[in-house]
């Protein structure tokens, strides 16, 4: 009996310490270790503001509006492929100079990241620059992670940072709309970025009639796209553009659409390479109709897949990779790949007085050759 009250005590004992363990390793800060203090000061050419309920970007007219597009950062505590990443993505944006800066998704992953979430931020304070984007499919998928939510509460408190989490009644964080005006407030483009979670529920398999016992990759859910048409309406009339001629868009999602699958058979290629199968949403919301029913969103682009770097004319859409930028999880180095031909680097749109833009895609180590 003695022997038996022991064990007990000592199994209660052993529990209470994994169980603090387990909160202290959830509470202990997991930081870069970059150092955030040597980011210069690069400062903004443009002017934020709100006009009724809409974020708008205002820049000279005449002027063309340059936006830098990074994508699967994977900032994931590993600080030697962190700050690799994190030193290409200052310096570019250091050379460049940009007016605004797209981040595509999976920036902050995997567990204990509330701290780095915040430093990722602040050197975009430190730079002055402004940032939007959205989030990709390993946000908040440890166990040890914050929640989406909370990363997006974190990223839009800063005042460089131009994200938003949209509407109660929209499935998902991050489903807003940035309009880029001239300085006569005329429509320059505007951005609709769109969320499209991790991996596919048992419900939703079901829903779909899907095979429950596969994975498929999550994305763009029915109340997203009934939002993205209402506010595609809204914002032409909103702005006086009713000939969809004069308001242009580009839709920013991080798993790509089921047509890139269809596309990239079909389509016309236009650049880049495809060097890894497509993971594409497990089924289909309705978005790409959508796009085309709409008229003014003539761009796709997406991250989530580190080895495509393409763009695809499909349907009048160019359907578009933004080149992966992050030196952890998976990458064409790891595949053996020698580093000249390795892909992280960014994707930079040029945005012109009439809403079209041209784009330009960059390796860094092709940069840093030179």
């Amino acid at each position: 009996m003695k022997m038996k009250t022991i064990r007990i005590i000592a199994l209660i004992l052993a529990l209470v310490l994994t169980a603090g363990g387990i909160t202290a390793y959830q509470l202990l800060p997991h930081s870069l270790n970059y150092d955030i203090d040597s980011v210069k000061y690069i400062g903004s050419g443009v002017e934020v503001l709100r006009e009724n309920e809409d974020e708008v970007i205002i820049k000279e007219s005449g002027e063309d509006f340059k936006v830098l597009m990074f994508t699967d950062i994977h900032l994931d505590g590993n600080n030697k492929t962190s700050n690799v990443t994190l030193t290409n993505l200052v310096n570019n944006i250091e050379r460049e100079k940009p007016d605004l800066v797209i981040v595509g998704g999976d920036t902050i992953t995997n567990a204990l990241n509330r701290k780095r979430t915040k430093q990722f931020a602040e050197i975009f304070e430190k730079m002055g620059v402004y940032w939007a984007g959205i989030l990709g499919n390993h946000e908040g998928d440890n166990a040890f992670s914050i929640k989406r939510d909370e990363m997006v509460d974190i990223f839009s408190s800063y005042d460089h940072c131009l994200m938003r989490k949209g509407a109660e009644d929209v499935w998902g964080n991050c489903n807003y709309a940035l309009v880029i005006l001239n300085e006569d407030h005329s429509v320059k483009h505007t951005f609709f970025f769109m969320d499209t979670g991790d991996e596919m529920t048992v419900e939703q398999k079901k829903e779909y009639n899907l095979d429950v016992k596969e994975d498929y990759y999550d994305g763009v859910k029915e109340s997203q796209v009934k939002w993205y048409t209402a506010e595609n309406e809204r914002l032409k009339q909103q702005f006086d553009s009713i000939d969809s001629k004069d308001f242009t868009s580009t839709v920013v999602v991080h798993i790509p659409l089921p047509q890139y699958e269809t596309a990239a058979a079909d389509g016309k290629f236009l650049y880049g390479e495809k060097l890894e199968n497509i993971c594409e949403s497990g089924f289909d919301a309705g978005l790409f109709d959508a796009i085309k029913a709409g008229g003014t969103t003539k761009s796709v682009f997406c991250g989530h897949d580190h080895l495509n770097t393409f763009g695809v004319e499909y349907e009048g859409i160019l359907l578009s990779y933004i080149q992966p930028s992050g030196y952890g999880s998976y990458t064409a180095e790891k595949l053996g790949y020698e580093e000249k031909d390795w892909l992280q680097g960014y994707t930079r749109l040029t945005l012109h007085e009439d809403g079209t833009f041209t784009q330009e895609k960059f390796r860094n180590a092709q940069i840093n050759a030179e």
